[in-house]
């Protein structure tokens, strides 16, 4: 061990050595907890944010449409601030980061992991 430091189940003794039960509880406002340990999980309201929102830039899709070597159109992009039309089957949707997931999708494959193929109309 590095002199001077303390093992994992060193480290655990003294800081349950200082630990104390929770003697009494009291409701306040969260912006005046600040220096006060949680007695119970604290538990939202409302849904933030209020739908299914793409955490990252990618496509969204149905995983079922998804086999080995399936390749699928491309039918809309949809930007963060705007809600896009329902997912078809055999398609995915450009989404961008923030974007609602669109009715059908149910999953978003990031960028990264995808290769597109431009075709040019006559």
């Amino acid at each position: 061990m590095n002199k001077g430091l303390l093992s994992v189940d060193e480290a655990l003794e003294v800081l349950l050595a200082g630990a104390r039960p929770v003697a009494e509880t009291e409701e306040i406002a969260t912006l005046e907890a600040t220096g006060r340990v949680l007695a119970r999980p604290q538990r939202s309201t409302m849904d933030v944010p209020p739908m299914d929102n793409s955490a990252m830039d990618g496509y969204a899709v149905r995983l079922a449409d998804l086999r080995a070597g399936n390749k699928l159109k491309i039918a809309q992009r949809i930007m963060a601030g705007s809600v896009g039309k329902e997912l078809s089957r055999g398609t995915a949707a450009r989404i961008f980061t923030g974007a609602p997931i669109p009715a059908g999708a149910d999953a978003v494959v990031m960028q990264e992991f995808c290769a597109s193929r431009a075709t040019k109309s006559s």
